[in-house]
């Protein structure tokens, strides 16, 4: 089994699970944890490496909100964030001062270092002129190309796409809930240009590491299967495909981005017809 590129959540642990140079040196930071009540973590500090900073409601009746009101400086703006979104955060811009100012529903958080395997900060003072980043903020799931991915009716409800084109300079990410078990999926293919992280999260707080469904991810044609929320990291270069999910007792958090401005993906020999009718992932 390819577990190189994997790693799944420990029982309790906080946050949930971790993908860091500890798991694959080189790899894409990515770290995930629920908030459940109101809180604060002042102070202002910068990173070199960009960043995404993803809030997700867990309200399936409501996906888009947060349920939740909360803030994050970048510089010199501050952003209210009440919806499910994405913020972008450039590597040596100041960000923190951020506030869970109320929450009735369990948010989750997943924080991503583009150009990092670990995570790192340095104390810093805001410069930049107000107004600046108060626009690094993406909401629902709207590609500027427009397409809609292919999956089976009532697999999946699309909640975000970020990527250059919606914001200057942010990379390619996508988050969305899995519904129901599925027995098909994108066929073999490669990203030339851009590692991936991809994620699967369970939907409930109070045991986080369960994912509450059986996840099957085909690395170099051998399946790796998942039952605990877990993160992979793909490099450049390595087939990955199909995803399958023969089993799911309740809706799971799906999430993929990588290290480039947009998504692109090469089909291996043989595959191109059914991988543009089984587009949905990763």
């Amino acid at each position: 089994m390819n577990s190189k590129y994997l790693a799944t959540a420990q029982s309790g642990a906080q946050p949930v699970v971790t993908m860091s140079r500890e798991v694959f040196p080189g790899c894409i930071f990515v770290s995930a944890e629920w908030f459940t009540a109101p809180s604060e973590d002042l102070g202002m500090s910068h990173r070199d490496s960009d960043e995404m900073f993803i809030l997700v409601g867990s309200d399936e009746a409501n996906p888009e909100s947060l349920n939740a009101e909360m803030e994050l400086q970048i510089e010199n703006d501050t952003l209210t964030l009440t919806h499910t979104c994405a913020v972008f955060v450039p590597g040596g811009a100041a960000r923190g001062n951020f506030r869970i100012k109320s929450l009735t529903k369990p948010v989750l958080c997943v924080t991503c270092h583009v150009n990092a395997d670990t995570y790192e900060s340095t104390p810093a003072v805001p410069t930049a002129p107000k107004g600046a980043y108060a626009n690094n903020v993406a909401e629902r799931y709207a590609p500027p190309s427009g397409v809609i991915p292919a999956a089976p009716e009532g697999f999946l409800t699309l909640l975000l796409y970020l990527s250059s084109e919606r914001i200057k300079g942010a990379p390619y990410m996508e988050i969305m809930w899995f519904n129901t078990a599925n027995d098909t999926g994108p066929t073999p293919h490669v990203h030339d240009d851009i590692d991936e992280f991809i994620g699967f999260l369970g939907t409930d707080p109070e045991h986080p590491d369960e994912l509450g469904a059986t996840v099957q991810l085909y690395i170099d044609d051998e399946p790796v299967t998942v039952t605990k929320s877990s993160l992979f990291h793909i490099p450049r270069g390595v087939k990955h495909g199909p995803l399958l999910v023969p089993e799911l007792s309740r809706p799971i958090i799906h999430f993929s981005g990588g290290n480039g401005g947009g998504y692109d993906k090469r089909a291996t020999a043989g595959t191109e017809e059914e991988t543009a009718q089984n587009s949905y992932k990763p």
